[in-house]
């Protein structure tokens, strides 16, 4: 028997051919070794599906949808066929590091964290060829973090800055506590933060301070190529339904400083791909 509680690692599939191989392998080596690896193909037109069912590992599972459901669609269709204690997403062209679920399940395994219902890490952002050219950190903590300052520390940063959800670990109880139809807050560009705010109202976080995550942005990324510059109209839009959510208990404020920052955010964001980004 394998030591551990299962892992669901949750990967919604379209078109990433360039990428998947080395996306499994990062999810298949890892040193904690209870995993599901699920696949949500949302009808994939090139080799992407013909090289993830070359791989003979029985962790994997693949489950095929009827027609295709759109990126917020799969994004949320993938999350059902979990099984697993604990959930991992993570994006069919992202990595994690080796080492990042055995992290990640050691702190929400430890009987002092039973509050805390997810786990961050800090993130690598890696290019086309898998070079590191940033390293996302949070800078308003370490270890434990409140509900209270989770959620507004992405608004009053103007951008996500808790980190995308590879390298991120949440409890399936937790998960399952959340309201139909989930992330119903979120976009195309928000989604993923809402995902962890609607975690985060149920209970304490945590950060680990390494860079356990990798946050692919190519050139035909969707942030890079398709939301270049609505990025902070979207955020803008998002604080305003999380204003208008009871449940957050958030004053005006938070939605003014989320306006505000966001459009400094896309700003060097977008000087970011310009620099950084080659353009194909």
């Amino acid at each position: 028997m394998l030591p551990g509680p299962l892992v669901s690692i949750c990967i919604p599939v379209y078109n990433t051919e360039k990428y998947i191989a080395e996306t499994l392998d990062s999810v298949l080596n890892q040193t904690y070794g209870n995993l599901e690896v699920i696949i949500s193909d949302n009808c994939c037109t090139d080799n992407t599906m013909r090289i993830v069912s070359g791989y003979s590992d029985p962790r994997i599972v693949i489950h095929r949808n009827s027609e295709n459901i759109g990126l917020v669609g799969n994004f949320r269709k993938v999350l059902t066929y979990a099984t697993g204690k604990y959930m991992m997403f993570l994006g069919s062209d992202d990595l994690i590091d080796l080492r990042a679920v055995e992290k990640c399940v050691a702190v929400l395994e430890d009987p002092s964290n039973q509050d805390i219902q997810l786990v961050n890490t800090f993130i690598r952002i890696i290019n086309d060829e898998s070079r590191v050219i940033a390293t996302k950190k949070f800078i308003f903590g370490r270890g434990r973090i409140s509900s209270w300052w989770a959620i507004r520390s992405t608004l009053f940063a103007g951008f996500n800055i808790i980190g995308e959800p590879n390298g991120s670990l949440f409890r399936r109880s937790a998960y399952e506590k959340i309201p139909e139809p989930k992330f119903r807050n979120g976009d195309r560009w928000t989604l993923d933060m809402d995902m962890k705010n609607e975690l985060f109202l149920l209970g304490a976080s945590y950060m680990i301070p390494e860079a356990l995550g990798m946050f692919r942005i190519s050139s035909q990324s969707n942030s890079n190529k398709n939301l270049r510059f609505e990025q902070a109209k979207l955020y803008r839009l998002y604080a305003w339904k999380v204003f208008r959510d009871k449940r957050y208990g958030l004053s005006f404020f938070w939605v003014i400083t989320a306006t505000i920052n966001s459009l400094f955010a896309q700003i060097m964001r977008n000087l970011f791909y310009i620099l950084f980004i080659k353009n194909k």
